[in-house]
């Protein structure tokens, strides 16, 4: 076989691999609720590891043509096994059989991984010496099939990219297999898969989650599915008939009956509401007068107003009700404005068209830093669906505008005597609501306010709380009118200057009047607060996201004595869903190490043509390398899902630049001293740590292009170092002891694999910056593990 066409072969199944991973992340996100890119990373690596066995299990070589129709063949098989399959999260804490399915979930998304990684390890081992040719091939074909993934998305839904990946396999097996019936087959077929692909029947469609939104709204009767739009980052859906009347915190003295909305819903999560008013309209103005965000516009009467997160119009609507002069609403979901714009213009009366609202050409963060124009009223609206507490994998949940750095932002792009509001979900017991309380003062402290208690004040509805903070104190003259809008309302006041106790619960009663007594004491004492808290009200910040994870370790006793006693998945943290998966792939990781080093020496020493000696040395450099990838990978994904938007663009513009990199890094492994790689490599982690926030919050105002432009200059010189040194590892292993190659691949895939639930685990406790900081001791530890001598060419 001609090595171009091995090398084409293995690229396009490394493609295929790739294509198959950001698809599954997708399902995931629509399917269940996250998107669980770090547990699909984690799966592919561990699938890789399981290959080490095989190819440890077997003397002879591999066909590698149907390896790759295997890959084809499993991926289409497990989408059919997650399609159908009836695995629930939100049973899995009384449902014991689920236990069993999550197991089954996992195995068949991982089994695709295991034929790629089994490929790749077949082609490393028969290359010998040339291991960094088809080591790059890998890269490469990877990195290229993130960018065919987002390229695909614009016409193919997620699920489509499961039979995309199995047609790129099989064009992959055309290249390598050796006869002609072999290679007419992979053709036939993989026409078949991308015909497939291109238009996929409606019972093989993506099954969502009972407990998701939008399965849940499509029970209704009348509810009818009037529209399905696809973006590389979201799927969009509206509903008709679903007797949608959504204006959270309407309040109960409204007395009137708001009309019925269509309901748009992203990734299955809502509704956010389409509604068929005019903002001139008297039955607009009335609704608006009895909604929370109005008391901004009574204290700023014609205010100039940004609305971050606006959703599908609703709260621009009722700010140019309320008398707001103009409104400037940010571009967070591109399909929305689409929608509005073209399919919902008529229904929607033409809201985007109004000459006193003007759609802003970026994200919610990049107007927030694009200083181009000062506000009276910054509103950080509240367009996302209720969910409890206890909502476990929610609580995975990335959200860059609520941050102690956005709010910061806030502050900055808001007038001197400008006014930011929030509305959050009412939370039993205090949290949600209680975190942006307590990260409203961390701003305001950090922006120069000594005394925030004569700045905020809070109130609650039935169902939300608002926070309101002016940059000046309030004057007694705001605070009437504040008062007369509670009174009118039927809004109980949780903290406010001049606050009586009589003023406290009366409206909407509860029996312990629980967020006066903790919003009270976040203003006396934050720091003892939010430490005695049960619950984590610690500010979320840029480097720690997660503004939707309250778990603490003093909640475990709880969670497990609620187990099989409540509907809430995981009994009530992500957390512990995220040390469940950490059991899981720490499982699998030790056979995946230890199997293939028992094999490998039962081999006769014929086979494996020199003593594998003491493998110490070997395991913990590979193992370090693992680790160090995903390490680096995973926090470079998340701070760039801040940079470019969405999870999906910052996972695809990662793989992409960092296995690019790192491919043509394999190709230069010969020319470089891996001494010096691996210690330039620990410093260019280090400098990335350090610049990579400030430069991704600079650039957020720039143009999507300029964004890709500098994350790929930020990710380039990190992926270069990062491909030299398992390159030229295998290359020592090659002239010292080859037989040592495949359980070096299956090391370096299980610790990946768990790397990459432990990063995550690491990030939500520490920070991104944290993991990349242990990334960098990783690949120390590796550099201090190499066998000792110079760095001239024969060492390398």
């Amino acid at each position: 076989m001609k090595p171009r066409f091995s090398s084409l072969g293995l690229g396009l199944v490394s493609a295929a691999a790739l294509v198959f991973e950001i698809g599954l992340s997708r399902i995931f996100a629509i399917q269940q609720f996250h998107h669980f890119a770090f547990v699909v990373v984690s799966l592919a690596m561990m699938g890789s590891a399981a290959s080490g066995i095989l190819l440890a299990s077997r003397p002879r070589p591999p066909v590698l043509s149907l390896l790759a129709g295997g890959f084809a063949a499993s991926a289409s098989i497990a989408y059919l096994i997650l399609n159908f399959l009836p695995f629930d999260s939100y049973s899995l804490a009384w449902d014991v059989r689920q236990v069993f399915l999550l197991g089954l979930y996992f195995v068949a998304a991982g089994v695709p991984f295991l034929f790629a990684g089994w490929l790749s390890a077949a082609c490393l081992a028969q290359a010998g010496a040339e291991a960094h040719r088809p080591y790059a091939a890998s890269l490469i074909g990877a990195s290229l099939g993130s960018l065919v993934s987002i390229l695909a998305m614009e016409w193919i839904p997620p699920e489509g990219l499961v039979f995309l990946a199995a047609a790129l396999a099989l064009a992959g097996a055309f290249s390598l297999a050796e006869g002609r019936p072999g290679k007419v087959a992979s053709a036939l077929i993989a026409i078949a898969a991308f015909a497939l692909a291109a238009s996929l029947p409606p019972d093989l469609g993506l099954r969502l989650s009972p407990y998701k939104p939008l399965a849940a709204a499509s029970l209704a009767p009348a509810a009818r599915r009037t529209l399905t739009r696809l973006s590389p980052a979201s799927r969009l859906d509206v509903l008709e008939g679903a007797g949608v009347h959504a204006y959270p915190g309407l309040s109960l003295n409204a007395g009137i009956a708001p009309p019925e909305q269509a309901a748009l819903y992203i990734d299955g999560d809502g509704p956010s509401p389409i509604t068929p008013l005019d903002p001139d309209d008297p039955a607009a103005a009335r609704i608006a007068s009895y909604m929370p965000s109005t008391i901004a516009y009574l204290l700023r009467p014609g205010a100039t107003s940004l609305i971050l997160d606006p959703g599908s119009g609703l709260d621009p609507l009722l700010a140019l009700a309320a008398g707001a002069s103009h409104v400037w609403i940010p571009s967070d979901e591109p399909l929305v404005v689409s929608v509005l714009r073209q399919e919902y213009r008529g229904f929607s009366l033409d809201l985007l068209a109004d000459p006193r609202l003007t759609v802003l050409p970026r994200s919610s963060r990049g107007s927030l830093r694009a200083g181009e124009v000062q506000y009276d009223v910054v509103h950080f609206a509240l367009s996302d669906s209720y969910h409890p507490v206890t909502s476990g994998a929610f609580s995975l949940t990335e959200d860059y505008l609520l941050t102690r750095e956005a709010l910061g932002d806030a502050i900055r792009a808001a007038q001197p005597d400008g006014i930011l509001v929030i509305t959050r979900w009412l939370q039993t017991p205090p949290s949600e609501d209680a975190r942006a309380f307590a990260t409203v003062l961390s701003a305001l402290r950090a922006a120069g306010v000594d005394d925030p208690s004569t700045h905020l004040l809070a109130f609650r509805s039935m169902r939300t709380a608002t926070i309101l903070a002016a940059l000046k104190p309030f004057s007694s003259e705001e605070l009437g009118v504040v008062r007369r809008f509670l009174e009118s309302g039927g809004y109980d006041p949780i903290v406010m200057p001049g606050l009586r106790p009589e003023d406290l619960n009366r409206f909407n009663r509860i029996p312990l009047d629980e967020y006066h007594a903790l919003y009270t004491s976040l203003l006396d004492d934050p720091s003892g607060t939010i430490a005695d808290y049960d619950f984590n009200l610690r500010p979320a910040t840029d480097d720690r996201p997660f503004f939707f994870h309250f778990f603490r370790w003093r909640q475990t006793p709880r969670v497990l004595a609620r187990l099989g006693q409540t509907w809430q998945p995981f009994g009530g943290s992500g957390y512990l869903v995220l040390l469940a998966l950490a059991g899981l792939m720490l499982v699998l990781a030790i056979p995946f190490i230890l199997v293939p080093l028992a094999l490998l020496r039962r081999r006769p020493a014929r086979v494996s043509r020199i003593s594998l000696g003491r493998p110490a040395r070997p395991l913990l450099y590979f193992a370090c390398l693992g680790a160090g990838y995903l390490l680096v990978e995973i926090p470079l994904i998340q701070h760039l899902s801040l940079l470019l938007d969405r999870p999906v663009l910052g996972l695809a513009t990662v793989l992409f630049s960092i296995l690019l990199a790192s491919g043509v890094g394999s190709l230069l492994s010969p020319k470089i001293s891996l001494r010096a790689s691996l210690l330039g490599l620990v410093a260019c982690i280090g400098l990335t740590a350090l610049v990579l926030p400030g430069v991704a919050r600079a650039a957020l105002p720039l143009s999507i292009l300029g964004r890709l432009g500098i994350a790929t200059a930020l990710i380039a010189p990190v992926g270069v170092l990062m491909g030299i040194p398992f390159a030229a590892g295998l290359r020592r292993l090659e002239r010292d002891r080859p037989g040592l190659i495949p359980w070096a691949w299956a090391v370096n895939g299980a610790v990946s694999g768990l790397s990459g639930v432990l990063t995550a685990l690491v990030a939500l406790d520490w920070g991104h910056t944290a993991a990349l900081g242990l990334g960098a001791a990783a690949y120390a530890i590796a550099f201090v593990t190499l066998p000792g001598g110079g760095t001239s060419k024969a060492r390398k």
